[in-house]
């Protein structure tokens, strides 16, 4: 975590901050950070960023907190110099992560309110070398993760099977090969998913299915066996309920691709 951190203040600091440098003298002072709507993520890294520099703190929240605006997030007490120095990185952290958590719960309660069941995930769509963060991000919104590395599971996806031509062949290779992994077949029509769930598919991705179409081939794919059915490709907040009732789980990009930052200010008192 150090080593993040530290590539994270170097891409900020640069040099030095020269504008505090010049212009404020090195002292102790406090500061507070305010901030909200949304739901928190983010405060784990964010302390052992304070930590680093040896700033004090205090804060009554932890991660998954809903909070209303202009909340009190942190009071600080440090050196002038260190508390302005990580003040944009600070802030970037706790805004960029509460975004995806404050997305990540709105999805979720929405979905929830037509299949209490339903487990909303994230996809491999991340910033690259944020992806353990911003999947942290949805679990403290109340979502869960899909796969957080290639290694994790087995999708066989659209370009896979243009290149193999053959589901049954790949499920029975893969079963093969990774015998503790989950398989998971992304299908692009009613004949694909039929075809993965009789071939020994632990899940089912119906991926861009129109809402009919999702619904009509749930019940059928139910018939056959008890598959996991997930719904993947244009979920938003807009259409999530009328999806839900017919998914085990539905994986949304826009939860670390779309979501909107959390506004939080730092202020010396």
């Amino acid at each position: 975590m150090s080593d993040v951190l530290d590539f994270w203040l170097k891409e900020d600091i640069g040099s030095g901050d020269f504008t505090t440098q010049a212009v404020v003298q090195n002292c102790r002072c406090n500061a507070q950070i305010k901030g909200g709507p949304g739901v928190i993520s983010g405060l784990k890294i964010s302390i052992q960023l304070l930590d680093k520099f040896g700033i004090k703190y205090t804060t009554s929240y932890s991660e998954g907190d809903k909070i209303p605006s202009e909340t009190l997030l942190f009071e600080l007490e440090g050196q002038s110099h260190d508390i302005l120095g990580i003040e944009r990185t600070l802030l970037n952290i706790l805004s960029h992560l509460s975004g995806i958590s404050t997305l990540t719960a709105e999805v979720v309660s929405e979905a929830k309110l037509v299949n209490p069941n339903i487990v909303i995930l994230a996809t491999r769509k991340t910033t690259p070398g944020l992806r353990d963060f911003e999947k942290q991000a949805v679990v403290h919104g109340g979502g869960s993760t899909h796969r957080m590395r290639l290694d994790d599971a087995i999708l066989i996806k659209d370009n896979h099977l243009r290149l193999s031509n053959n589901i049954k062949k790949s499920i029975e290779i893969s079963r093969a090969k990774h015998p503790k992994l989950m398989i998971e077949v992304e299908a692009d029509n009613l004949e694909q998913a039929i075809d993965a769930t009789k071939y020994g598919a632990d899940r089912v991705m119906l991926d861009n299915f129109t809402v009919e179409d999702a619904k009509s081939t749930f019940l059928k794919l139910k018939q056959i066996s008890n598959i996991e059915i997930e719904i993947s490709g244009g979920i938003n907040l807009t259409n999530i309920k009328d999806y839900a009732a017919h998914a085990d789980y539905i994986s949304l990009s826009s939860l670390t691709m779309s979501s909107l930052p959390v506004d939080f200010t730092l202020h010396v008192i």
